[in-house]
């Protein structure tokens, strides 16, 4: 059961850094935005399609992570009401 928690606990890290990764990509690609003096209505995007491919990736990551984390969690859930007395409800969060 503790290697469940571990699990818990490094997908939940591993999913705040694909969020972190894919805020950092967001603040980087609005900073490389650059409209140039000739043609200010059209942008010139230098690394976003990068940027947007990692966002795309980080994006597949955290739902990923999401799916890993209820199916664990359930996973827990059912570890111990099988391995509890049925004394009544036991909260497994609390």
């Amino acid at each position: 059961m503790i290697s469940t928690y571990l699990a818990i606990q490094n997908a939940i890290l591993a999913r705040n850094m694909a969020t972190t990764r894919l805020m950092q990509n967001s603040n980087q690609m609005l900073a490389n935005i650059s409209f140039g003096n000739s043609q200010p209505l059209m942008p010139s995007f230098a690394g976003s399609d990068v940027l947007e491919l990692q966002n795309k990736a980080a994006e597949t990551q955290i739902t990923v992570y999401d799916k890993l984390i209820d199916s664990l969690n359930k996973a827990l859930k059912k570890n111990i009401d099988r391995s509890t007395p049925k004394f009544g409800g036991v909260d497994y969060k609390a």
